[in-house]
């Protein structure tokens, strides 16, 4: 029995160390990911809202972009502006009679990790504007 108990050893300092600068590099790509993860969200969620809208198709490509924009920026990007939304998103004309207008944004975002890594997300989507007319 006492011999049981000389044996028995919990986890060392060293030990300790290693597992909390395991947990803190998980948290750290954790921290650097998330604001480029939360930027694609919010864009995908305003290219959908701006697509389910009624006659949408109907509108001018400017007014289609202007509404993109200020879906964007309530949902907190700060990417798009009076200045950038011309370079980052596009509305294209129906290829064929009877096909709708789609609205594609693409654009690049990067966050330093550490020194000269950084973490890149290229955002390239497309949605079909579905909207139709509004029948009026």
């Amino acid at each position: 029995m006492k011999n049981m108990i000389k044996k028995q050893e919990g986890v060392t300092f060293i030990g300790w160390c290693i597992i909390l600068a395991i947990i803190a590099f998980f948290v750290l790509i954790t921290l650097r990911l998330f604001p480029l993860y939360n930027e694609k969200m919010q864009v995908i969620s305003a290219m959908k809202s701006v697509a389910s809208r009624p006659g949408i198709s109907d509108e001018s490509d400017r007014d289609i972009l202007k509404q993109f924009m200020r879906t964007a920026q309530v949902g907190g990007s700060n990417r798009f502006n009076d200045k950038t939304i011309r370079e980052l998103a596009f509305v294209e004309k129906p290829r064929e009679k009877g096909d709708n207008k789609t609205l594609t944004v693409q654009f690049e975002a990067r966050n330093k990790f550490f020194d000269d890594i950084e973490f890149v997300l290229v955002f390239d989507e497309t949605y079909e504007l579905r909207g139709g007319s509004t029948g009026e």
